[in-house]
């Protein structure tokens, strides 16, 4: 039982790239003792890494090479975690459990797991083309997270803290308005990440694509997601 919860916890941590000890608690329904033991002995065992990255917060782990390999998970390559990333990387472990929690029949995949897949297939999943590169290939932008239903519906998430480069999210918002393999688009952003998202949105005519919501409104996503499966008015197509 314990071998199985091992390889359950190492696997969900390597596909997401990082997470702490209260997103593992959460997403396994564990207690916190034992979710702190497990999580040691991963670490001893050289499968988990815990960073201590700010004083003050909490430890995120993240998946050994060692680990991806016994799991099958190569293709993913160890996640590059930073003091600068760190927010970041714990929102969307946040994200992640509560749409994991709502939608459980969806498919969450993360940013990593879609490179793989796009890679695997040779075509796009839940990527946006977002401009040229050199030798005429297509920059593409990967959104944080993806949701795929039983029924193939696609919805990207967008954790967004900091204000981009205008330059920068009219190109994103641009490509998610172009991208008609994706469904819907949600932003959860930050007081003034929203606003440059707005005002991007509305330069390139994507208004009615993006819905922007506060920053860990997971819920609002889960019923919206719930209206438009179950027959009711979709507002992102």
């Amino acid at each position: 039982m314990q071998a199985t919860l091992d390889s359950e916890i190492v696997s969900w941590i390597g596909k997401l790239g990082a997470a702490g000890a209260n997103h593992v608690v959460a997403h396994f329904a564990l207690g916190r003792s034992s979710a702190y033991q497990r999580l040691a002995t991963l670490v001893r065992r050289r499968l988990l890494v815990q960073h201590l990255l700010l004083y003050g917060r909490p430890a995120l782990y993240v998946a050994t090479r060692r680990a991806l390999r016994w799991r099958g998970l190569d293709g993913l390559g160890p996640c590059r975690i930073s003091a600068g990333r760190f927010e970041h990387a714990w929102q969307i472990a946040d994200a992640a459990v509560a749409l994991t929690t709502g939608l459980p029949d969806w498919m969450l995949l993360s940013d990593r797991e879609i490179l793989w897949h796009e890679r695997q297939r040779h075509e796009l999943l839940a990527s946006a083309r977002v401009g040229s590169r050199g030798g005429g290939s297509m920059a593409l932008h990967r959104p944080d997270l993806a949701l795929i239903s039983p029924q193939g519906r696609v919805v990207t998430i967008e954790i967004e803290l900091t204000v981009k480069k205008p330059s920068s999210l009219v190109a994103i918002c641009g490509g998610w308005a172009r991208a008609r393999h994706v469904d819907a688009v949600y932003y959860l952003a930050s007081s003034p990440a929203a606003r440059a998202v707005s005002r991007a949105a509305q330069k390139t005519r994507a208004e009615d694509r993006l819905k922007i919501l506060p920053l860990g409104q997971t819920a609002e996503v889960v019923r919206l997601e719930r209206r438009a499966t179950q027959g009711g008015d979709d507002e992102h197509r």
